[in-house]
């Protein structure tokens, strides 16, 4: 593979982890809420919900938030962030975790070894722990 294709598919690796724009994860939320029960509340506690579910949708690629909201909207009810958080974070994850390895294997970043990861002098079994606690 040639260093240009390699840049090409970090860099295509790297765009579906974008995040949708706020005004559209706002949009959809919308569509959600106009196809699902939830409970009674006022104007302000529906914008402060939807503020912060946008806000959190905001973390994870656009594909993915589009996917899961439309995956909820099949229910009955409004769903728990805890429900879409379910949805998305081994996306997410899973995403990231591939782009690392291209990037390891074209040698853009640098593996950490077990040294660096040791080098912080933390305990690596509880004994160790609480011996150094019992020293202070």
């Amino acid at each position: 593979m040639t260093t240009e294709q390699q840049a090409e598919m970090v860099r295509i690796l790297k765009l579906s982890l974008a995040p949708l724009p706020r005004t559209e994860i706002i949009r959809e939320l919308l569509k959600l809420k106009v196809k699902t029960n939830s409970r009674n509340m006022d104007a302000a506690t529906l914008e402060l919900q939807l503020e912060v579910y946008a806000d959190e949708l905001a973390k994870f690629p656009a594909d993915c938030v589009l996917q899961a909201l439309k995956d909820v909207g099949r229910q009955k009810w409004w769903p728990e962030w805890g429900q879409l958080e379910r949805l998305l974070t081994p996306l997410e994850a899973t995403r990231r975790r591939v782009l690392r390895e291209v990037e390891l294997a074209n040698g853009l970043i640098k593996p950490r070894s077990l040294n660096a990861r040791t080098a912080r002098k933390q305990p690596t079994r509880l004994g160790e722990y609480m011996s150094e606690l019992s020293t202070i």
